[in-house]
């Protein structure tokens, strides 16, 4: 019989999927090679998925973590940020069974603590990390930057592995 691997949502963009706002990945080949034989990854896309489609105009975060919107960085007029609350809201209530998510760092919808804010030093979560963070208090969550060591990747697992034993 077969285990059940511990289910980990991830940026779809650091499996190597292309749906940045310029059609490109960030692979992170450390972080993919070392779990995908002992996790099941779970890829998301909170831009894409939210019909943003790709290429698309670049987004950034205005304002601070408790009042914010996501507008174009080129095009201040272009305003995302209903769309991306919207999809956050439903996908976060419809994970289902996770134990772990590792997240695009710098992303206004994935990062999850250092997500620039436009005009200052200000940093802070992304729509869908945020409201992740905010709905799975316990949950092992973790930015590429974060997993940057053998040791590092191993301690995530370890944490997943323990959620994942927790919530049976």
């Amino acid at each position: 019989m077969k285990k059940r691997l511990p289910r980990v949502g991830i940026s779809a963009c650091l499996l190597g999927e292309p749906v940045r706002y310029d059609g490109q990945h960030k692979y992170a080949a450390q972080i993919v090679e070392t779990l995908s034989d002992v996790v099941s990854w779970v890829p998301l896309c909170p831009e894409t998925e939210a019909g943003l489609g790709v290429p698309r105009p670049p987004v950034e975060l205005i304002g601070s973590p408790d009042s914010f919107r996501v507008v174009g960085v080129e095009n201040p007029e272009l305003d995302v940020t209903t769309t991306l609350l919207d999809y956050s809201r439903q996908k976060v209530q419809n994970l289902g069974r996770i134990s772990g998510f590792i997240l695009q760092s710098r992303s206004p919808s994935c990062g999850l603590k250092s997500t620039p804010f436009r005009g200052g030093d200000l940093l802070g979560a992304g729509v869908f990390a945020g409201m992740l963070k905010h709905e799975f208090l316990e949950l092992p969550v973790a930015e590429d930057v974060d997993l940057d060591s053998a040791a590092a990747l191993d301690e995530f697992l370890q944490r997943v592995r323990r959620y994942d034993c927790d919530i049976g």
